[in-house]
């Protein structure tokens, strides 16, 4: 996978670009911290068929990782990047999983996108415990423990991340995919969350027009089907899918599922 870099407000991003096939462009944005790979089984499948371009959000990835992000930066870094691209907005369909789920349903509310794919997305982020111990101790005390391959973040990640239907194979692509880049990750970057907590979509939600699918693992902790509820709730022209014995990380774990329900989607637009 050949990633090439833009400036964008400033800071240098990690883009990832196929813009043969014929079609709108699909345009992945990923999670928090993860970055291109995540989208590693979609980019091969959609590779020739459609136009894609995924990118590495600031902070992640390739990208540069300033000390201080805002949730407005990333709306700014995606527009930015569409323009550097010479995409317009009427042509892009934007597939947003996780915290890249919420830049994309901003993105969608305040701009005429194509359509939309969420894919385990969520109204609000909340803080938990582990973001408040990020947040108020010392990294030394909890970079060990909670980003590096050790016995406890194994079975964090594993419960976390996936369905307990899921397979170890898939548990240990995941790891192989990412375990490096975490444990390189500065610690700044994990203390981004404290720029856009409580950053609710709820009104921006309900001013979506395009078309929008919304998907979700059926046994995702992380952002459980009850915001993909939500989202379908406030979205007049949505789509809601449930996949069973999934959690957060379908991309990993139903990769042929959730292809093939983009790929209908955009056929069907």
């Amino acid at each position: 996978m050949i990633v090439t870099y833009e400036e964008v407000n400033g800071v240098r991003i990690g883009v990832y670009r196929d813009l043969r096939g014929k079609g709108p462009v699909l345009v992945f944005i990923h999670g928090f911290p993860g970055q291109i790979s995540n989208w590693k089984y979609q980019l091969d499948y959609f590779r020739g068929k459609l136009p894609v371009v995924a990118y590495d959000q600031r902070g992640f990835g390739t990208s540069d990782k300033p000390e201080r992000v805002s949730f407005e930066e990333y709306l700014s870094d995606l527009e930015a990047l569409l323009r550097k691209l010479d995409l317009k907005d009427e042509d892009v369909i934007l597939i947003g999983h996780s915290f890249g789920g919420m830049v994309s349903e901003w993105y969608a509310g305040t701009h005429t996108v194509r359509s939309l794919v969420l894919i385990g997305s969520l109204v609000e982020m909340r803080p938990d415990l582990m973001d408040r111990i990020i947040w108020n101790f010392p990294s030394f005390l909890w970079k060990p423990l909670l980003f590096s391959d050790n016995f406890l973040t194994r079975r964090l990640y594993r419960k976390l991340f996936f369905s307990p239907h899921t397979s170890e194979d898939v548990f240990e692509d995941f790891m192989r995919d990412n375990k490096e880049y975490i444990e390189l990750l500065p610690p700044h970057v994990f203390r981004y969350s404290k720029y856009y907590i409580n950053h609710s979509a709820e009104d921006v939600l309900r001013s979506i027009k395009c078309p929008t699918l919304v998907i979700v693992g059926q046994d995702d902790i992380v952002t459980p089907p009850r915001e993909s509820e939500r989202i379908h709730e406030l979205v007049s022209s949505s789509r809601l899918v449930v996949l069973e014995r999934s959690g957060h990380m379908v991309l990993y774990e139903r990769p042929d599922e959730v292809n093939q329900l983009i790929e209908e989607f955009v056929r069907g637009l």
